[in-house]
């Protein structure tokens, strides 16, 4: 046990450096269908998304078991092979062919780089997450699932002003960059999750079988880093003129250089026992209802509620200004220890969990065009965190997807699309093996894109389940 929190502990903070509700990315009929997932899902898929679609038969399965499902998804705004590719690896050397130089940046150039960062802040985001096993009953008007998971989420948000530095370095009259909003969030928590839903006995004019459901989450944390504020910037106004005895071209060197930092950071963790160093309470609520015989619709709303990190706590401040004489070690030294701050110990603090709200609703095409030999179901959906929270984003991403069931249950086929969020753009897709309506093995990945636009994709992200149905 100890190695499984070292192990999860060390991702949640190695993927800063190699570098985005619920249970949907490790499910793969929902990362296939674009996260379509606040009306369409059905069983244990409702645990963590809309747990009142419990209440709704799941292809006539009193009990379902999950075994090992697991989904994984990284993206960054940097993960752009054209950009890199065409200005980072340098242009062939005239006098040399099998040599290649430096490639001098244009205005327009440096505009498409700075182009990665949406807002003027780039994002780098993974998540990963486990249920070792799940199970669900449906039984009459009721369903109930209790799923252990374990989740690791991480954001990382550099803003422009590093980048700017690096390609214009310091003009003739001398520059100020900002390095605000600079952040690291991550966490690893270990979750249990019961749900449980009902069927209202209520039917309204063109509205039934109307759910209601519930979700209650014991949190467990494993790790935290968390940013409270990061506000910096660096300027230079004494600049000197040299002359580059290579290409002829002026350069602008800073002989003072001042920086002023106010941040605060906290983390937890126990770097001797890698024992749990938080707790905390989570709920999920949500409805869903029949409208229109062959339309549902579904709201919900995740991750209500926060974690206590009250073990191993410590926070790491900075609140100076700085001013920078000359490039010997001693001024080195301290314009790094101004970046570093202080690291003290620290008393409890609480973090939100990443809440959001859901919108939804699915179409059942074969129950709307009864010509429709095979089952085929369309759903919508709209995502709107509320907070940054490891794995959340408060810019809403709404999306739409498809399944389709030619050949009756045996090999499911899914499509959607993904826009908005700090994804942006995604394309996923998946299918499953589904033998005698007892057996499930799905597979899906949220980056089809790759395949078509491998120049310019932003995230990649693969997700596998097996389930077994009575």
């Amino acid at each position: 046990m100890k190695n499984l929190y070292r192990h999860l502990i060390l991702l949640s903070v190695i993927v800063t450096s190699t570098l985005f509700a619920g249970g949907d990315k490790y499910s793969p009929r929902l990362v296939g269908m674009g996260r379509t997932f606040t009306a369409v899902s059905r069983g244990l898929d409702a645990v963590g998304t809309n747990p009142a679609n419990l209440a709704l038969n799941d292809r006539d399965a009193t009990v379902t078991l999950n075994f090992m499902p697991l989904g994984l998804s990284i993206g960054s705004d940097f993960i752009n092979y054209k950009i890199y590719n065409d200005f980072f690896t340098g242009v062939p050397d005239p006098t040399n062919p099998d040599n290649r130089i430096a490639r001098k940046l244009s205005d327009q150039d440096k505009n498409d780089i700075l182009g990665l960062f949406p807002g003027g802040i780039a994002r780098t985001q993974a998540r990963f997450e486990m249920a070792p096993i799940g199970l669900s009953l449906q039984i009459g008007d009721f369903g109930f699932a209790i799923v252990p998971s374990i989740q690791v989420a991480n954001n990382f948000d550099l803003p422009e002003g590093y980048m700017k530095l690096l390609l214009n370095g310091f003009g003739e009259n001398g520059t100020k960059y900002s390095l605000n909003e600079t952040a690291l969030n991550a966490s690893a928590i270990g979750e249990l999750n019961v749900s449980m839903a009902y069927m209202l006995p209520l039917q309204l004019p063109s509205i039934d079988d109307i759910s209601v459901g519930i979700g209650v989450k014991y949190l467990v944390g494993l790790a935290y880093v968390g940013t409270d504020h990061y506000n910096g910037s660096i300027q230079t106004t004494d600049v000197q003129a040299y002359t580059n005895q290579t290409t002829g071209e002026t350069v602008y060197l800073p002989n003072k250089i001042a920086a002023d930092f106010d941040f605060l950071q906290y983390y937890a963790y126990d770097s001797t026992n890698y024992q749990p160093v938080g707790s905390g309470l989570g709920f999920d609520i949500g409805l869903s209802a029949n409208v229109v015989n062959a339309i549902r619709v579904g709201i919900s709303v995740t991750d209500i509620g926060s974690i206590t990190w009250d073990k191993h706590t410590k926070a790491i401040y900075g609140q100076s200004s700085v001013i920078v004489e000359g490039f010997d070690t001693r001024h080195q030294d301290t314009l790094t220890n101004a970046f570093k701050g202080n690291t003290v110990d620290t008393t409890s603090f609480v973090k939100a969990l990443p809440t959001a709200l859901h919108i939804g609703a699915e179409v059942k095409m074969d129950d709307l065009i009864t010509d429709i030999p095979f089952r085929w179901v369309i759903a919508a959906d709209m995502h709107l965190g509320f907070n940054d929270a490891p794995g959340n984003t408060k810019l809403a991403q709404f999306a739409i997807g498809t399944e389709l069931d030619p050949l009756a249950g045996w090999l499911p086929l899914r499509t959607g699309i993904l826009l908005g969020g700090r994804e942006r753009f995604g394309w996923s897709a998946g299918f499953g093996i589904h033998l005698a309506n007892t057996f499930d093995l799905d597979f899906a990945t949220q980056s089809i894109a790759i395949l078509t636009n491998p120049d310019s994709f932003r995230t990649g992200s693969f997700t596998m389940g097996m389930r077994f149905r009575f």
